[in-house]
């Protein structure tokens, strides 16, 4: 663990007092920040996490795949097949086509039926948006899976030497005990190769 007394010079620059254990230098570099939406009763507080790019850097896993723009529109399409379904059975008589037909009465005191249109667009439109709104939320679903097994099987071997790293502030590297210093891209090889995910650095390089 990061944490021996002759760690704390960077091999590099010779500092000192700007080395720190990389979990540290992790958590120093995130911030949060507060969100209050409302007053009273109906007040909402969001905790909102931002990572630094020294944060994305030193981080020991890929971060989550962000879904959210995926998932509003996955929302939005569900609900617009919900709506569009509603529109259609009450302006259609869906459920009732006998209600449909209905007498027109003539000038000269004739007339005839009709039967009013059951607006099968409606119906196109309704399961389009369903399909498409239910195909994205797998999409994300299966990514997010993806993802995870990934990252999650050799987590534990990446954070042991994750953690047993240090950073220096002043030259922005990264050693561990007895070697040398490494570019922050040389320790992000080093510590995703260990959780069996280095193939994603050339992807998502570490600055």
């Amino acid at each position: 663990m990061a944490g021996s007394d002759d760690a704390q010079s960077c091999p590099r620059c010779g500092s000192e007092g700007r080395v720190q254990g990389v979990p540290a230098a992790y958590l120093a570099a995130k911030a949060t920040r507060r969100e209050e939406v409302g007053t009273g009763d109906e007040k909402k507080v969001t905790i909102i996490e931002d990572n630094s790019a020294l944060a994305g850097a030193l981080a020991p896993a890929p971060p989550e795949p962000s879904g959210e723009s995926t998932g509003c529109w996955a929302g939005a399409l569900v609900l617009t097949s919900i709506g569009t379904f509603i529109w259609g059975a009450i302006a259609g008589n869906w459920f009732d086509r006998d209600s449909a037909r209905r007498f027109v009465p003539s000038g000269n005191g004739d007339g005839r039926f009709v039967v009013d249109s059951a607006y099968p667009a409606l119906g196109w439109v309704s399961g389009a948006t369903l399909v498409v709104g239910l195909l994205l939320i797998a999409i994300l679903n299966r990514t997010d899976a993806v993802w995870r097994r990934r990252t999650e099987a050799g987590r534990d071997a990446a954070d042991r030497i994750w953690s047993a790293a240090w950073y220096c502030g002043r030259c922005g590297t990264v050693h561990f005990d007895g070697e040398p210093a490494l570019t922050l891209q040389e320790f992000r090889t080093r510590v995703w190769g260990a959780g069996g995910y280095g193939d994603l650095v050339r992807k998502q390089p570490a600055l």
